[in-house]
């Protein structure tokens, strides 16, 4: 009984919150036309307008510590007097430069001070408050905002009397699918539902204007690191065996996730002799596997994280055992997750970039 009252009052405080922030967005009234205490007016180039007779731009490309933005896939970026920047494991970008990339118009970009709040007014209208870990959304024809409690806030960085946005949930209240590619340290927008579009050229482009302006030589690409036989690279630069020389699955990026290793487990004496030879996994193919996880991910991470998460996987020898989901934190941002169910004949080992 006390434990049904305690979850009562903490549910009833949870939708009292979510009532006052939808309140306090409904009455709030804008009365300054532009972001001017948010940015500064001083560029060495003129902005783009990326509307384009009112539709969404193809691709958007930001690099972190570099102060260009590259729309469409063209290499010649616009110049911004600010850099983006990564803070608890999050992309962040100045206010006026994100929303004028993703095709919202300064007019369309109000800056209320007294609550410190930005609000984008494009097809969808996006809501945000400086140090409040949420966003509302409302979208084209709706009377309502979509409220929606996330993991970081805007940030105004008082020093440069700017704010800055996180680039994921703009660009995705906007209407766009987010990308990001961990070994060039890039961003990449393009419109939900459309194919990932091709932006190869903008992004070795951003890496060698980016190391030039930190004076430093480019990275080599992962097609140019040496790769023994039996080995590729992928897109996020893990050295992984080919198909041909492992059985565990290996799938390469998605949404938030680098890397997906698939480990099989063998199977039993009763089992065994009625798989076709090509397909059974014996206690030898079954550890191969776990050796293989293992050089994957030290290879991008470290030994130390890398025999940690595997050990864990290790503990999952049946089907039967449970092994729950466990989450090891990276030094650079993101977490390894290991999980094997009840039932489940593989383990699953994600690397997750937040």
């Amino acid at each position: 009984m006390v434990t049904n009252i305690k979850n009562r009052g903490a549910k009833m405080k949870r939708f009292m919150i979510f009532v006052v922030f939808v309140l306090a967005l409904a009455f709030i009234t804008i009365n300054l036309p532009g972001v001017k205490q948010a940015y500064s007016e001083t560029l060495t180039e003129t902005k783009v307008d990326v509307y384009d007779q009112q539709k969404l731009v193809k691709s958007l490309v930001f690099a972190i510590g570099l102060n260009k933005y590259f729309v469409d896939g063209k290499v010649d970026g616009v110049t911004m007097d600010a850099k983006p920047f990564i803070q608890d494991g999050r992309t962040f970008v100045p206010v006026r430069f994100l929303s004028n990339a993703l095709g919202v118009q300064d007019k369309n970009i109000h800056w209320d001070g007294s609550v410190q709040k930005v609000t984008l007014m494009a097809w969808n209208r996006v809501e945000m408050a400086v140090g409040s870990p949420a966003i509302a959304v409302t979208i084209a024809g709706a009377g309502r905002p979509d409220l929606k409690i996330i993991d970081v806030a805007p940030m105004l960085k008082s020093e440069e009397g700017r704010t800055y946005l996180p680039a994921r949930y703009i660009a995705e209240g906007l209407g766009y699918e987010v990308g990001w590619d961990e070994a060039t340290e890039t961003v990449l927008c393009w419109p939900k539902g459309e194919a990932k579009p091709d932006v190869s050229a903008v992004v070795q482009k951003a890496v060698e204007e980016r190391a030039r302006l930190e004076g430093k030589q480019p990275d080599q690409k992962p097609e140019d690191k040496k790769v023994p036989p039996g080995y590729k690279v992928t897109s996020m630069g893990y050295m992984v065996p080919s198909p041909e020389n492992t059985r565990m699955k290996i799938e390469d990026q998605s949404q938030d996730v680098n890397l997906t290793l698939v480990i099989y487990l063998p199977h039993t004496a009763k089992e065994i002799d009625k798989v076709p030879l090509e397909h059974r996994i014996t206690q030898d193919i079954f550890q191969a596997q776990l050796q293989q996880a293992e050089e994957i991910l030290a290879g991008k991470h470290g030994r130390e994280i890398a025999k940690a998460a595997v050990d864990y996987a290790r503990k999952k020898t049946t089907r039967e055992a449970e092994l729950e989901r466990k989450k090891f934190p990276l030094p650079e941002g993101g977490k390894i997750a290991v999980a094997g169910y009840y039932n489940a004949w593989y383990i699953v080992i994600d690397v997750w970039r937040i």
